[in-house]
């Protein structure tokens, strides 16, 4: 590693944009741990994500996903992957760019086509291809306004992640 990380890195996109895969192998190269906010969600809640969203709502796991912001962002240097809807609210977004560096972006092609091998996702059964393009369009916005780096996530996880410290540092 050129340099020391001194604070965390966020990866931010779309659903299947990368963000886990990225950020574990990230993570190795740095020699930082590794956080998924999805899975905080999940041990400290004792539900997952998409079970919140079932039994309790949007309003709910949005709240419960923004106490989980807030915890991360006060992370020492670490990668932490983000859920795909985290950054559409600026409260998010805000303590994010705050606290560290967020970077990813993945082509929707790629990421419908990442989608698309795990067809029960509730996002997959439940949206049209044309409605995910929409859905992604509108993120692309709240993820470009945060993002101090973008990258696109068309490499190998190993290369992009290269990639990613060559911008850092």
């Amino acid at each position: 590693m050129p340099t020391k990380l001194t604070k965390p890195i966020f990866l931010c996109g779309y659903t299947s944009s990368g963000k886990t895969t990225i950020g574990k192998e990230l993570a190795r190269q740095l020699d930082v741990p590794f956080y998924d906010t999805d899975e905080l969600i999940t041990s400290q809640t004792g539900q997952t994500p998409q079970q919140i969203f079932a039994s309790q709502g949007n309003e709910a796991f949005r709240n419960i996903e923004h106490e989980i912001t807030k915890q991360v962002s006060s992370y020492p240097p670490c990668v932490i992957s983000t859920g795909g809807g985290l950054l559409t609210y600026s409260r998010n977004g805000d303590l994010l760019s705050k606290a560290g560096t967020i970077i990813l972006n993945r082509p929707f092609e790629d990421c419908y086509k990442s989608l698309m091998r795990n067809p029960d996702r509730p996002l997959i059964k439940n949206n049209t291809k044309e409605e995910l393009l929409d859905r992604y369009n509108k993120r692309a916005v709240s993820y470009e306004a945060y993002a101090a780096f973008t990258v696109k996530n068309d490499r190998t996880p190993q290369a992009t992640a290269r990639h990613i410290i060559e911008l850092l540092f």
